[in-house]
């Protein structure tokens, strides 16, 4: 077990990248190339991640003596590394792929959310229109759903399982708040694009101003939802610092981890009908490891705890967001910082796939 995590350790980065490199280039990277791109990314992926493990007083490898938590974290460094390399050996490697190209796609979808943006709000504030107007408690839903969902966590790990965490109902609602943020936007992505049919096949718009409008519509209800909490800390007396400030960054990494994820996933939701069905079972296993209603530091035995709540992005945030309005102490400010990297790396590949595919799914749908 320990032979194969030390040869994955080093390996696994390096896959990652190959995947990313060839996906660029909209996989038409021959074998042979391949091969090459490989051996440069194993090189250069462990000489970056040996260096930092060597700067911060890890001198060597010793594998007998070697804890699973270093072989973890550095792996789990390498494929932060192996997300970020493709970019920079493309604009080496390959004649199509250039800064000016980078700088012309960057361009363009600043244009076109300039342009569409409006449409996107619109949209979104039909959308929560048409929600409430034939339903009796209309907006007061927005509230409701969250608050039951607090109350019946709160029952069942706050008196059943004995949960210890402090103000343990403002807990357990930042995490079914952020958390339903994300999964309804990702969820949502998949059929996006088919949903709207009767748009994109009428008049010319960037597809993922339609996932846009899906996100507002949700941020709304997640913003409702943050205001109960301000209520609920008022209430329960919680002390604030001035790390409630570290709130709007760890929202922001949160919508644009969301947005990259989101644009992916509306992409192959075109050409995968079960998406749908395989999206819902992948985020229902993932809610029990994003530690929604429980601390997973504390909970997960060491080191896993530790390392899945920074490896698991929405992890990372709903800790974060916890840190800060419920422990007045600021949040993991560099990992935050590189979600927030990996969340723009992801908006690229997302943005550019779409751009690339998107006069095709009209022909798809």
């Amino acid at each position: 077990m320990l032979i194969a995590l030390n040869i994955l350790m080093f390996i696994a980065p390096a896959i990652v990248s190959l995947v990313i490199h060839d996906y660029l280039r909209h996989g038409e990277v021959k074998n042979i190339r391949k091969v090459i791109l490989y051996i440069i990314y194993l090189f250069l992926i462990n000489l970056i991640t040996f260096t930092i493990s060597y700067i911060r007083g890890v001198k060597g490898f010793d594998f007998e003596t070697m804890s699973l938590s270093y072989r973890l974290k550095y792996m789990g460094l390498g494929c932060v590394l192996g997300f970020i390399m493709p970019f920079i050996v493309c604009l080496i490697t390959e004649d199509i792929i250039t800064i000016g190209g980078f700088l012309r796609y960057a361009k363009r979808l600043f244009n076109d959310l300039k342009k569409y943006m409006p449409y996107a709000i619109w949209a979104a504030k039909a959308d929560l229109g048409a929600e409430v107007a034939s339903s009796y408690l209309n907006w007061m839903w927005w509230l409701i759903e969250p608050l039951c969902m607090m109350l019946i966590y709160t029952l069942i790990f706050g008196y059943v399982f004995k949960a210890k965490e402090d103000y343990f109902p403002i807990f357990i609602f930042i995490g079914i708040t952020m958390w339903g943020f994300f999964s309804r936007s990702v969820k949502g992505s998949v059929d996006t694009v088919r949903n709207g049919k009767a748009i994109i096949t009428k008049v010319y718009m960037p597809k993922y101003i339609l996932l846009l409008s899906k996100m507002f519509v949700n941020g709304f209800k997640m913003m409702i939802s943050f205001g109960v909490i301000l209520v609920m800390m008022i209430v329960y007396q919680v002390p604030v610092s001035i790390n409630l400030i570290w709130v709007i960054p760890d929202i922001i990494v949160l919508f644009l981890f969301t947005f990259g994820v989101g644009t992916i996933m509306m992409h192959y939701g075109v050409y995968v009908n079960d998406l749908g069905y395989i999206t819902g079972i992948v985020l229902q296993m993932l809610m029990y490891l994003t530690g929604v209603f429980y601390s997973v530091a504390k909970r997960i035995p060491a080191p896993f705890g530790n390392i899945l709540e920074n490896f698991n992005p929405v992890a990372c945030m709903i800790s974060s967001m916890r840190s800060s309005l419920i422990y007045s102490s600021a949040p993991q400010i560099a990992l935050l910082a590189v979600w927030c990297l990996i969340s723009f790396i992801l908006i690229a590949l997302g943005v550019f796939t779409i751009y690339y595919n998107e006069n095709s799914y009209v022909k798809v749908i």
